[in-house]
């Protein structure tokens, strides 16, 4: 018996928490760096370091989710987020170095332990929608941050605002217990009583990797969610420091245009997830969002100190909308080449390229910084990645769709 209810709510609560806790270092970097010794641009390799430990631990989740279940695994997730941030939140510098890998290793097996589920829960007609609902938390949670974690600055300080965070993801792993019964498939009934118990298939964490290697759509899929992370990780990670170091904007306005364009992006995720189930291929879509976000960040980059607060905000919207916006279509469309079955493994192992993109983006973004270049020119840059990968996917979904053409015509 499916449940698409619970499965969209809880993956939905899982994602926004563990995103908050991602976005935290990146939205309090222009005040708390300094204090720590270190420039603002230096939290790219904090987030760099999650995203490697995100892209291992996801190469192993479809053998986890395999042997304890989903809604375990998305526990595991959740008290790994609540150890990485409560570390965090020391302000030691060598424990800041243990605190990004752990919450990477509980964020990088989010999404296969979510795919698995909405794959046998959600509707087949609304899966897109499904999909997308579920990663209107990446934008949801790094929204919370832009908006709370000022605010918890001023009247807390940084520390306890972050342990507020790791206390949320530890009651929310308590609270997912319940759902193992309602939302994991039944076990099957033992044939002979004498028998050993089945065990879970040895699968090597790499298999996943090697179907995804091998099949030329599940290659350039995952290729393109490499260059939309990398895109999506610089836009998220350095659009405070942007606003505020370069075009002289306070704190407060910068995480609160971040804050406002995540709101739009869950709003484009949603629409997005509708039209991709409804008028246009998933594939084409994706395509179209490359060359949208190309454009997007390529306007971010030419904004100037003199630019109105207004074109800032619409600029950082629109950039927010379509680098934020192709989650849920991608993992739809991966949805549509996996299959239930084979979801968790291929979707942990396409993550593998996307948590690479995640991983790199904000590292080169910052060493642009720290070589002289300005904030401004590594957005403008950074356009040609998403752009290159818009036009792949673009010919690929017209092939495919001449291809489907000329065989109905036989």
């Amino acid at each position: 018996m499916t449940r698409p209810g619970p499965a969209l709510i809880s993956t939905l609560l899982v994602q926004t928490l563990a995103s908050l806790v991602l976005t935290a270092p990146p939205v309090l970097a222009p005040v708390v760096a300094p204090t720590l010794g270190f420039g603002a641009d230096r939290v790219g390799l904090f987030v760099g370091a999650a995203y490697l430990a995100a892209m291992l631990s996801g190469l192993a989740s479809g053998y986890w989710v395999a042997r304890i279940g989903a809604v375990r695994l998305s526990q595991v997730a959740m008290v790994a987020c609540a150890l990485g941030a409560t570390i965090a939140a020391s302000g030691e510098l060598l424990l800041l170095a243990l605190a990004a890998p752990m919450i990477g290793i509980g964020y990088g097996v989010i999404n296969p332990a979510a795919s698995s589920l909405l794959a046998r829960h959600a509707p087949l007609a609304r899966r897109g929608l499904f999909f997308s609902i579920k990663q209107t938390g990446v934008p949801l949670g790094v929204a919370l941050a832009g908006l709370l974690l000022p605010l918890g600055l001023r009247a807390f300080g940084w520390r306890p605002s972050i342990f507020a965070a790791a206390l949320l993801c530890a009651a929310t792993a308590l609270a997912l217990r319940p759902l193992v019964a309602t939302l994991e498939p039944p076990k099957p009934p033992p044939v002979d009583s004498d028998a050993p118990p089945e065990q879970p298939s040895e699968v090597a964490p790499t298999a996943g990797l090697a179907t995804v290697l091998r099949d030329p759509d599940l290659r350039r899929l995952s290729l393109t969610s490499f260059a939309f992370a990398f895109t999506q990780l610089c836009f998220v990670t350095f659009l405070v420091s942007y606003l505020n170091l370069e075009l002289s904007l306070s704190l407060a306005t910068a995480a609160a245009i971040l804050a406002g364009s995540q709101a739009v992006s869950t709003v484009a995720r949603i629409g997005w997830g509708h039209v991709g189930d409804r008028w246009i291929d998933p594939a084409f879509l994706l395509g179209l969002l490359g060359l949208g976000m190309a454009a997007a960040c390529a306007g971010l980059g030419l904004l100037g100190t003199g630019a109105a607060t207004a074109v800032v905000v619409a600029t950082a919207a629109v950039c927010a909308a379509t680098a934020m916006g192709w989650n849920g279509v991608f993992f739809a469309e991966l949805a549509r080449k996996a299959g239930r079955s084979e979801m968790a493994a291929l979707a942990g192992a396409s993550q593998f390229f996307t948590f690479c993109g995640s991983m790199s983006g904000p590292v080169v973004y910052a060493e642009i910084i720290r070589h002289g270049g300005s904030y401004g020119a590594a957005y403008l840059a950074l356009a040609v990645l998403p752009g290159v990968a818009g036009l792949a996917m673009l010919r690929a979904a017209c092939k495919r769709e001449a291809s489907a053409s000329a065989g109905s015509l036989r």
